[in-house]
């Protein structure tokens, strides 16, 4: 029993074979997939993906795409954000690994897709590389936060601390399963299981198994496998507890 909370299966590179590769996942044991429409020309792909009663949906606009803002694509968002499969405002967040982010717009736009989520009552998943401080900034300037997770964490758990105090879960992937995997390691070592959510984010980081292919649905069972490992319990335990921890924190029946 398990969710790949993140997962981008709309992706131009499940094109030739989708359907393999979501039926692959459902006959690996998966019951739910949230997929994720963080680039609006994705957005009306994601919402048809999401018809599927074993596959929701989340919305938002990605830091990358942040200087695409306008208040008729924020019109859409919200409509998008209303429809029953949508689980979540996502995913969203900063980014400052490229040159030349624009880091003002970046967190401008952050600010008022957390706005929203407070405002139709969902939670949020955040997007976070290289810009973990401004993050938490902009965090604590909020009187009260919405639920969420900070998808695909690769902080320290000193970092992941700060965050799980504020309410908010943390995903773990599959460069946990890599070899110089020692600081996210650490995280799943001293995260509480019922506060972590599996994901694969794909068809980026593949798991050590399948590293340097196309990552699918189907290889969270590697990162389960990878925290039970660590965690010293047993591959059912992270399957029940992570499942359950998706669907309270996205409200799925």
């Amino acid at each position: 029993m398990l969710i790949d909370s993140h997962a981008h299966t709309t992706d131009t590179k499940f094109d030739t074979d989708r359907n393999e590769v979501l039926n692959r996942a459902f006959a690996n044991g998966l019951e739910y997939i949230i997929e994720v429409g963080c680039e609006p020309p994705f957005w009306d792909k994601v919402a048809e993906l999401s018809k599927n009663e074993k596959i929701y949906s989340m919305f938002g606009l990605h830091p990358q795409d942040a200087d695409k803002f306008n208040d008729e694509l924020f019109d859409k968002l919200k409509t998008l954000l209303n429809d029953k499969k949508c689980v979540a405002v996502g995913e969203i967040g900063l980014d400052y690994h490229y040159e030349n982010y624009d880091g003002k717009l970046q967190k401008e736009v952050f600010i008022k897709q957390i706005n929203l989520a407070l405002e139709i009552n969902k939670p949020i998943c955040v997007h976070c590389r290289d810009a973990y401080d401004d993050m938490v900034e902009i965090f604590k300037s909020f009187t009260g936060l919405p639920k969420g997770v900070i998808h695909c964490f690769s902080g320290s758990f000193e970092q992941a601390k700060v965050v799980l105090d504020m309410g908010f879960l943390i995903g773990i992937d599959g460069p946990s399963t890599y070899p110089k995997s020692n600081k996210l390691t650490k995280v799943i070592e001293n995260v509480p299981l019922d506060k972590i959510l599996v994901e694969t984010d794909c068809p980026y980081l593949a798991p050590q198994k399948y590293r340097g292919t196309r990552n699918e649905p189907a290889y969270v069972v590697e990162v389960a496998k990878k925290i039970a490992e660590v965690k010293n319990v047993s591959f059912e335990e992270v399957c029940e507890t992570t499942f359950a921890n998706t669907l309270k924190l996205y409200n799925i029946k």
